[in-house]
């Protein structure tokens, strides 16, 4: 019976990764909780170590000096302060710049937990009700800088826990005492064991030692990237302990920490590859690849790009702008779910996407959260990415556009509205993806999309050849220098903004209303009590009783 299951546990773990490379192991969800107690002490622990000094102080200071040019530029509330939707969306950036991170609790997609719940928090709705938590603490006034460097630094302390947590489950199954000193390839073998779990997504809690040992065995087979990504981790176990030190459990807990923090940077060199591979079957310089060059790969026996349509439609990587062909977007491919590995209850670790850092840059330079064209122009002009060269000269399309957007904005341009990020794609279509309307596309991994839809998430050959023969139809090299590469991508006049901007001449109609009605209030107790003294006069013989009628 052990074998079986043994047998059925790797049968599924290879139908899941599909002899996968590094980028493509799907890791199972994980529904651990954590208390409301736990939570609330964690948050507690934060804030007094805030106050204090040492490797905690050092942490915060570091993360306030990289939350520092996204809260400038972001608008505030009438308190000067960050507001829930803020908030979330400053932190989701950070998190993905720092460390490849795509918390769950904080995804544009994600909802707020019920704070409510008897049962204990979700691990990965804890972001979203830790943060409800310092928003009650703050009574509804709103974050400062220094409240929301606190806040990450309690999403970063819960995530080192659940390491801490996961290393303890790496000692129970493989029967070790967490206070034994271990040579170095027992630590090797407790590091491996952890890596497993972290790539594959195993709670090793429900899992017996000769489970583990048959995961560990078959991990080359089922994931390509494991020598990789041991030789990664014994790097970071060299920068923590000495050579030839005896590992203990504390020196292991620290080495996962950095692991994990670390690990999105590492990755992110099969993220380029990846990004390359597309770019050798771009159509035309548009960050898009036709379904024909798509699935070409998966056809000829690569593990890569055998996603469906509807799975691509849903995560927000397909274009149906242009009825004749339809295509893969680069930058929404490369950052979605499709590409995210190793989940923790918390997060996946995905790649980095290139066009935080060039936002990041202009909200450093300009310090507001909106821009005139002009202002924006001189910046874009002189900013480079990985595919683009600078400085350049703006196309007449893009510059049309920017104005466009300032038409409907007063003059600026709200530099965290949808039309800005579309600008942004067409300015960079490889490096920033296009933002979709809210409601059209949800981040989900193959096995949530099959949980939801009941589809699988990879194309049959049958479904591959059918969109090859489709889109190859159309042949478009012809008048690839004929036409701005702009004019090929979709643009969507419809507008959405982080948080929405009072317009001054709305206020001021709305102070010039509240003078007029207070004037015509003076008017109105100015008749009454010129009648109330006419009255009065024209009664002064009236008896005591009837003056007191008067009497207010």
């Amino acid at each position: 019976m052990a074998i079986m299951i043994v047998m059925r546990l790797i049968v599924a773990s290879i139908a899941t990764l599909h002899a996968r490379e590094f980028l493509r192991a799907t890791p199972k969800v994980l529904s651990e909780r954590l208390s409301e107690a736990e939570l609330r002490s964690t948050l507690l622990e934060e804030i007094e170590t805030s106050l204090g000094a040492g490797s905690a102080g050092n942490r915060l200071l570091l993360l306030e000096a990289n939350l520092l040019p996204v809260f400038n530029a972001l608008p505030k509330n009438e308190h000067g302060r960050l507001g829930h939707a803020t908030v979330r969306y400053a932190l989701h950036r950070l998190f993905v710049m720092r460390h490849g991170w795509s918390i769950k609790g904080l995804r544009a997609d994600a909802t707020s937990w019920n704070s409510s719940s008897a049962t204990g928090i979700l691990l990965g709705q804890a972001s979203s009700y830790v943060q409800d938590l310092f928003e009650q603490r703050l009574g509804g006034r709103g974050f400062a800088l220094h409240e929301l460097t606190v806040l990450a630094s309690t999403i970063e302390h819960l995530i080192h826990n659940e390491a801490a947590g996961k290393m303890t489950s790496v000692f129970n199954v493989l029967e070790m005492s967490p206070t034994s000193i271990l040579s170095d390839s027992d630590v090797n073998h407790v590091l491996d064991t952890y890596m497993m779990a972290f790539i594959l997504g195993q709670d090793l809690s429900t899992l017996n030692l000769k489970v583990v040992k048959s995961l560990n065995a078959a991990m080359p087979t089922l994931f390509s990237g494991w020598q990789e990504a041991q030789e990664f981790v014994r790097r970071v176990k060299g920068n923590i302990t000495n050579p030839g030190e005896e590992g203990d459990f504390a020196s292991m807990v620290k080495t996962v920490e950095v692991v994990g923090e670390e690990y999105g940077s590492f990755q992110n060199i099969e993220c380029r590859q990846l990004k390359n591979t597309l770019m050798k079957m771009e159509d035309r310089g548009t960050g898009r690849v036709k379904l024909s060059e798509f699935y070409k790969p998966a056809l000829n026996g690569n593990w890569q790009f055998q996603e469906s349509v509807s799975y691509l439609r849903k995560v927000g990587a397909l274009d149906e702008s242009d009825s004749t062909s339809t295509s893969v977007i680069i930058p929404n491919y490369l950052y979605s779910q499709a590409n995210c590995i190793a989940s923790s209850a918390f997060y996946a670790v995905c790649c980095k996407d290139e066009c935080e850092g060039l936002l990041g840059h202009i909200e450093e330079k300009l310090v507001v959260p909106e821009a005139t064209p002009q202002e924006i122009i001189r910046l874009v002009s002189n900013l480079p990415s990985s595919t683009i060269t600078a400085p350049r000269k703006m196309s007449a399309t893009l510059l049309r556009r920017l104005d466009d957007i300032a038409s409907q904005h007063g003059g600026m341009i709200p530099l965290h509205g949808r039309l800005f990020a579309q600008w942004l794609h067409h300015a960079f279509p490889r490096e920033c993806p296009y933002p979709h309307l809210s409601g059209t596309t949800s981040q989900q991994t193959t096995d949530e999309y099959l949980a939801e839809s009941g589809n699988v998430g990879e194309a049959t050959e049958e479904e591959m050849r059918q969109y090859m023969i489709e889109n190859s139809t159309t042949d478009n090299t012809a008048d690839s220098e004929s036409v701005v590469v702009e004019e090929l991508l979709e643009w969507s006049t419809v507008e959405e903004l982080l948080v929405v901007r009072h317009e001054p001449q709305l206020a001021g109609a709305t102070s010039t209303r509240a003078t007029l009605r207070s004037f015509i209030m003076v008017v109105a107790a100015c008749s009454l009590a010129y009648g109330l003294v006419k009255s009065l006069k024209l009664s002064g013989s009236a008896s005591d009783l009837d003056h007191a009628k008067y009497v207010v």
